[in-house]
């Protein structure tokens, strides 16, 4: 599981009030219990605990916490390449 995976995984723990969801990585957002208006609010925490911006059409192409963990990942490469490097 990589790093990026498993902050989601504690970011939507403490998000659904439910101890571990590991094992649940690739159910859909809707059937962990994440309505669309709790969507919305765990796409904001995520926005904030990585520092990007989500389409969230985008985060809906694979609404699977795996699924959102490629594309923050994706996100973060493309910073991370958009970023100057110091002289």
């Amino acid at each position: 599981m990589s790093n990026t995976l498993e902050q989601l995984c504690q970011i939507a723990q403490r998000e659904l009030g439910v101890e571990t969801l590991t094992a649940q990585v690739d159910t859909p957002f809707a059937e962990l219990g994440l309505d669309s208006l709790g969507l919305v609010d765990f796409m904001f925490t995520v926005e904030d605990h990585f520092h990007i911006n989500i389409e969230h059409d985008r985060a809906l192409q694979n609404p699977t916490l795996s699924g959102l963990a490629t594309l923050v990942d994706e996100l973060l490469a493309a910073k991370t390449a958009a970023t100057p490097v110091a002289a």
